[in-house]
């Protein structure tokens, strides 16, 4: 059975994109675009605080931003 996805927070997905040399670009409303120039990636994230992100934006995110698996799979 595989793994399942680990619930997480706007704030815990930025961390997460820091870390793997995302930066902001730029924001609009509560949306934030996060961007890899080097390997040419972009993602938005919504912030809506106290609120863990929908799983399936929450994949999507990640699977764009191309983090591995093992860091966001429980």
């Amino acid at each position: 059975m595989g793994e399942r996805i680990r619930r997480m927070s706007a704030r815990e997905v930025e961390s997460l994109l820091r870390r793997h040399n995302f930066v902001l670009v730029s924001q609009k409303g509560s949306h934030r675009k996060w961007r890899d120039a080097a390997k040419g990636l972009q993602v938005v994230v919504p912030m809506h605080r106290g609120r863990d992100l929908p799983i399936g934006t929450l994949r999507n995110i990640l699977i764009t931003a191309e983090i591995p698996e093992h860091e966001w799979k429980s």
